[in-house]
């Protein structure tokens, strides 16, 4: 029994020291990767089936390559409230191999979060769960991009956007510096006063969330503009006056620019009062939410300043909730 048993032992000894001596000859053949940098940018729109978003994930190395992705959400449809998560799947070059990674070994730019990666194949595959920024703070591309010929430009509003970055092209070349709006809507006519040639209009979004996090840049179709309707803007740039309309559906009131636009999701200052809209374009009133902070709009919608609010708190000069 002993004699077996030492047998056991001794052919288990000579089955590890084989295995030990297999290892570093497989282990020479191939070099360890020691870290994963990717850059992945998505542009998920809600209210789509999976499948129907855009999600590019590049790398520069020459050690792996990025083989797809597999959605882990449980859901058929992404909502507005959805998160995200995806499974990469990254194959190494022949002569490499994943090694066990730490976290800060990793890099994901993008907004993404890693979450777990899982080795297969004898380390030449490896599949990362990564989780994507929340719909509700992604970055989108803007759509319906529109460029009027009383050159007002709109499209719609992104939640996710603190900003916009707005350019003016004529005949495909730039006029001016970039401009800057915080609403879903420009006024371009200052930069349309050269007559008898077409124009377009590029559009960004700009995060409110993550510094420097910005889409890609979307262009509309081109408008055409008479000489007559360039003097037009060079004597009118402004575009007239705006004014208060309400909702004969619901009674809820909205501000048109007077240029056929909208304010929405967006302070807009009327006379010496602030008013905010929300993505739809209506007036709100109670408390706001905005960047961090939360200002009081009264029942006709304008925000509360250096005041005791009917439930009992102070906001500021600013118009926001002071913190005692």
């Amino acid at each position: 029994m002993f004699r077996m048993k030492k047998r056991v032992v001794l052919g288990l000894l000579a089955g590890v020291m084989a295995a030990s001596m297999a290892v570093p000859s497989y282990a020479a053949s191939r070099k360890a990767i020691k870290s994963i940098s990717l850059t992945i940018k998505a542009n998920i729109q809600p209210e789509t089936d999976f499948g129907q978003e855009e999600i590019e994930i590049e790398s520069n190395s020459n050690k792996y390559s990025v083989d797809g992705y597999d959605i882990l959400n449980d859901d058929f449809e992404w909502r507005d409230d959805s998160v995200p998560r995806i499974q990469i799947t990254l194959t190494a070059e022949d002569d490499y191999y994943f090694q066990s990674l730490p976290k800060d070994k990793i890099t994901l730019k993008g907004g993404a979060t890693f979450i777990k990666a899982t080795r297969q194949d004898s380390s030449s595959t490896l599949l990362m769960d990564v989780e994507l920024p929340s719909l509700q703070t992604a970055i989108r591309d803007v759509e319906n991009l529109k460029l009027s010929d009383n050159g007002i430009a709109s499209w719609d509003a992104i939640s996710a956007a603190g900003s916009y970055e707005v350019r003016i092209y004529r005949d495909d070349k730039a006029v001016g510096s970039s401009m800057v709006v915080d609403t879903n809507s420009c006024n371009c006519r200052d930069r349309m006063t050269k007559g008898d040639t077409s124009y377009t209009v590029k559009v960004r979004p700009v995060s409110r969330f993550e510094d420097g996090e910005r889409g890609e840049w979307v262009e509309s179709a081109s408008v055409y503009i008479t000489g007559d309707k360039a003097a037009e803007f060079r004597d009118n740039p402004t575009g007239g006056s705006g004014a208060w309309a309400q909702s004969p559906e619901n009674g809820r009131w909205c501000y048109d620019n007077g240029d056929g636009t909208y304010p929405a999701n967006a302070w807009k200052q009327v006379g010496d009062k602030w008013y905010f809209f929300d993505a739809q374009g209506y007036m709100q009133t109670g408390w706001i939410q905005w960047e961090g902070k939360e200002y009081y709009c009264s029942e006709n919608g304008d925000m509360q300043v250096n005041c005791m609010t009917p439930d009992n708190y102070w906001v500021g000069e600013d118009g926001a909730k002071i913190i005692q």
